[in-house]
């Protein structure tokens, strides 16, 4: 077959990547697609040839066939869209995994779908192996397709489980599952019996251990009594954090995820070293271990853009306030609903009371009141390793909080103007006078932006209009001049199931509207995106914030070939009919080259 020189396919205007000769054949070809790049110089195309990991030509199906050999793999992509694989900023990839095969309970609230889940959990789940989360009664209250409800909306009472629904068939399994808001929690018999708790070691007026009409222990716990049962509860062994990353990395694929950037705890590194060794990592990890390691990491060497293509350090992730699901996001007025309730700093990082439970603050105290925390001390600990700074701040007065630790930081360490790419997580509700803050400090906005379907169901009851009209402000954010940086933050809140898959957050960004199509107009429609603003901050965007940009982010030459295909036209469908974007579906997933999904799998 005829080969073409570098010259003639400059002048035929294919765009050519350095990766080996031309004059070698591609290993395979995508051609017949509808191709958005995401390459501003380059931005469609009608094929791909791709070279072992890396993409060598974008062009037309005339220009790759050129490139074919023999042993060319050829996918016919039949006209369908095809673009950069979608990076997913805001995973909990532990959290996930135990909801993927264990038992997601959020839109359960009567008693035979409660039995029925968890039932297929001890069937999933090897045995002796701890049941546990569920987040049972999620949808109870606000239903999931809900733009919103008032406080004067009746509420019928909360859904109770006994244990006596599921006892008959989880005598292998200890079940310790909880209620969305952890007002109450629900211990089968197997649990209540490994804490050594039965009828008659308990004072009968302990309230904090339920009882029937019988005098029988219900199995319903709460405050001590959960702890109580909780410590007595097995460790979830090393084989089944393997399987549940497993279920993680197939929801990934399904959904067009080439690359996760998870907040990363010691115990899955080792998981995501154990499956890369076992050769079945299918999808990309960026690294963002807990700010509180910081020294340890430093110590040992590891600074920004440590690791390779497949495992790499991109940031610490740390935290000031609480989250909207409980009302804990840190605001400079109370919540509508809970007058008194300012929501809370998370006193892990503003030390003060007890380590790991929310520091309430009242009208009149600032965080400054307070004795020095931690997160000022451990960020300018990070500046030295040069890996960003990733900090979760959700209400305005938490997001006020950062931001002015963060512009003390840059200016004392000369790093305002530099490339630090330090990101806010989160940034839900914005103080009118802090947007500007955000391009002056050349931030990050790392945000989920499916909370704005989800979380329209109670965010006027709580916060009202006023303070609404600050939440996800994604244009807002935009224009002001942050890089918008867009994540599933699966598995979700305690309130709401999130999924591993673009196109909720796709929706989300450019309709602002529940799934259900409300309101019509969207939730203050002012702060939508377009449907190119919206994929580039699922692809080149958080390439770019975590330092990647060289190799992935956009279908260009000598980047990795890492491309995520749809039968839907995502920039057709978000620009003209924003509900077809939830009926996309992916036909194929390619990570480095290699297909890692095709539909039918």
């Amino acid at each position: 077959m005829k080969r073409l020189t570098h010259a003639a396919l400059a002048i035929l205007g294919i765009a050519i990547g350095a990766c080996g000769s031309i004059d070698e054949p591609a290993d395979m070809v995508l051609i017949n697609g509808t191709i958005y790049t995401v390459d501003e110089s380059n931005p469609w195309a009608e094929a791909v040839a791709v070279r072992g990991e890396y993409i060598v030509a974008v062009g037309s199906n005339a220009e790759i066939e050129e490139l074919s050999g023999p042993e060319t793999k050829t996918i016919d992509l039949g006209g369908a869209f095809a673009t950069a694989g979608f990076i997913d900023g805001h995973v909990h990839v532990g959290a996930t995994g135990s909801l993927l095969l264990g038992v997601n309970l959020l839109d359960v609230h009567e008693p035979v779908a409660f039995a029925e889940r968890i039932r297929a959990a001890t069937e999933r789940m090897p045995e002796e192996s701890l049941i546990s989360g569920g987040s049972w009664g999620a949808y109870e209250q606000w239903a999931s397709s809900s733009a919103g409800k008032t406080v004067t909306d009746e509420v019928a009472e909360p859904f109770t489980p006994h244990r006596d629904l599921i006892d008959a068939f989880t005598q292998e399994h200890p079940v310790l599952v909880s209620r969305f808001d952890r007002s109450m929690h629900l211990a089968n018999s197997r649990a209540l019996d490994m804490a050594g708790i039965n009828e008659n070691t308990l004072n009968p007026t302990n309230g904090e251990f339920d009882r029937d009409e019988n005098g029988r222990l219900t199995g319903i716990l709460k405050g001590s009594a959960y702890i109580q049962v909780r410590r007595a509860m097995p460790e979830k062994s090393f084989e089944l954090r393997i399987a549940e990353f497993e279920a993680v990395q197939a929801e990934g694929r399904r959904g067009g995820i080439t690359t996760i950037q998870d907040l990363t705890g010691p115990e899955m590194l080792r998981v995501y070293q154990e499956t890369r060794r076992r050769g079945n990592l299918t999808v990309r990890i960026n690294l963002r271990p807990t700010l509180f390691m910081v020294e340890h990491i430093a110590s040992i060497g590891i600074t920004k853009g440590f690791g390779d293509d497949w495992l790499r350090f991109v940031g610490y992730k740390a935290w000031v306030d609480g989250i909207m699901g409980n009302s804990g996001a840190l605001f400079f007025e109370p919540y509508d609903h809970q007058p008194g309730n300012y929501g809370y700093l998370r006193t892990i990082m503003f030390p003060e009371g007890r380590e790991g439970a929310g520091l309430s603050m009242t009208k009149h105290q600032k965080y400054t009141d307070f004795p020095p925390g931690n997160l000022e001390t451990l960020l300018q600990a990070a500046v030295p390793t040069g890996l960003p700074s990733h900090v979760h701040a959700i209400g305005d007065k938490g997001v006020r909080i950062l931001l002015d630790i963060y512009e003390k930081i840059l200016k004392e360490n000369d790093m305002v103007d530099s490339d630090h790419r330090w990101r806010v997580i989160h940034a839900q509700v914005i103080h009118p006078d802090d947007f500007k803050r955000f391009g002056e400090l050349n931030l990050v906005a790392e945000i989920n932006p499916y909370h704005v379907s989800d979380d329209m169901r109670w965010m006027e009851e709580r916060i009202g209009v006023k303070r609404s009209a600050g939440a996800y402000a994604f244009r807002s954010l935009m224009d002001n001049g942050a890089v918008l940086v867009f994540g599933s933050d699966s598995p979700g809140t305690n309130a709401a199931r999130y999924y591993l898959s673009p196109v909720y957050g796709l929706y989300a960004a450019v309709s602002r509207q529940t799934l259900s199509g409300e309101p019509a107009e969207g939730w203050f429609p002012d702060q939508r995106l377009t449907i190119e603003e919206a994929i580039e901050a699922y692809t080149m965007n958080p390439a770019w914030a975590s330092f990647e940009e060289d190799i992935k982010g956009t279908l260009t030459p000598g980047k990795l070939a890492d491309i995520s295909v749809f039968d839907t036209n995502l920039i057709e469908a978000g620009r003209e009919n924003p509900a077809g974007l939830l009926e996309a579906k992916v036909l194929y997933t390619i990570v480095g080259g290699r297909v890692v999904y095709e539909r039918g799998d």
